[in-house]
């Protein structure tokens, strides 16, 4: 990365107090945004050398210009384009914040950029069947780990925690007595999750197989802190095991698959904001229009429905 980009990743994680991984995703959608620089102006440098003078020449209609390049020559989705309008923004509110010369007189080329309108998707989830058949997936036959592979795919769906959180698992974190766990959440906030019996029991299963000398929850064949990629694979294995390859699911999906099991025999939207950490309701609202939908489904299954139909064609 260019020296401006590490500091900006300096910067959000020590002054906003971003987690590592939310910081390198900032400046991974910037390393994108600074090759398109270079496409738009023909630089004949390297990446890792732009510097502030050539991010002060950026004006609003080559940001317009980046974001029509990623929706039509690399298939951005919505979701995807506002969050690398995001990150431009949060970028050149720092840069201009630093008093740069070369910035002087100028403002955020990105401020009056209005949010990218996206077509809201409901969050693909697993029904029940396939929820309960994931927890139990992975045996001494199809992997090398099972007790913790069956531990990670039961943690995300049974308390929907988020991969981050996930990965800074410590086994002192967790009150086996009281049956709960602290969790750096999103933000660095710290929270309390619960685990009820079935979640416990499958942690003792797994803490059982492994060496306790290392705090970390989950660990790697070397005996350290599992990352992010292993999980991702455990899941993507889980998915393929169960019938659900090339389905487009991710650790996301267990943590909506949490989410909506909850919902449909709760019917408390602020009890699932709560399992969440959801900071804002509007999060959570996503849920009542999967509720919603499965009710449309109901409503049209009627074999009353049927008999409509049949007394139209008559």
């Amino acid at each position: 990365m260019p020296k401006v980009l590490l500091d900006f990743q300096k910067y959000l994680i020590s002054t906003k107090n971003y987690s590592p991984i939310t910081a390198k995703e900032y400046c991974d959608d910037l390393i994108i945004f600074f090759k398109y620089i270079k496409q738009y102006f023909k630089l004949d440098i390297n990446i890792k050398d732009i510097t502030v003078f050539i991010l002060a020449d950026i004006t609003e209609d080559i940001i317009f210009s980046f974001l029509v390049y990623l929706n039509y020559h690399k298939d951005n989705c919505a979701i995807t384009r506002q969050r690398k309008l995001s990150s431009i923004k949060t970028f050149y509110k720092w840069l201009l914040s630093l008093k740069y010369p070369s910035f002087k007189n100028k403002k955020n080329p990105a401020e009056n950029i209005p949010s990218i309108t996206r077509i809201e998707r409901l969050p693909k989830y697993i029904n029940f069947e396939k929820a309960k058949e994931l927890q139990n997936i992975f045996n001494n036959s199809n992997c090398k780990y099972p007790e913790r592979n069956n531990a990670i795919t039961t943690l995300f769906l049974q308390t929907g925690i988020r991969i981050s959180s996930l990965l800074k698992l410590n086994i002192s974190d967790i009150d086996f007595d009281n049956k709960n766990v602290k969790i750096i959440a999103k933000g660095n906030k710290e929270n309390t999750i619960y685990l009820n019996d079935f979640t416990i029991a499958k942690i003792e299963e797994y803490l059982k197989t492994r060496s306790l000398d290392n705090d970390a929850l989950f660990v790697s064949e070397r005996n350290k802190r599992i990352s992010k990629a292993t999980v991702e694979h455990i899941c993507k294995q889980a998915f393929k095991l169960s019938g659900m390859a090339n389905k487009g699911y991710s650790p996301h999906t267990l943590r909506h698959t949490a989410a909506t099991l909850y919902f449909k025999n709760t019917k408390d939207i602020l009890v699932v904001k709560e399992i969440l950490g959801h900071k804002s309701l509007s999060s959570t609202e996503i849920y009542l229009h999967i509720d919603n939908q499965e009710i449309k489904k109901a409503v049209e299954a009627n074999p009353l429905n049927d008999y409509l139909l049949n007394f139209k064609k008559k």
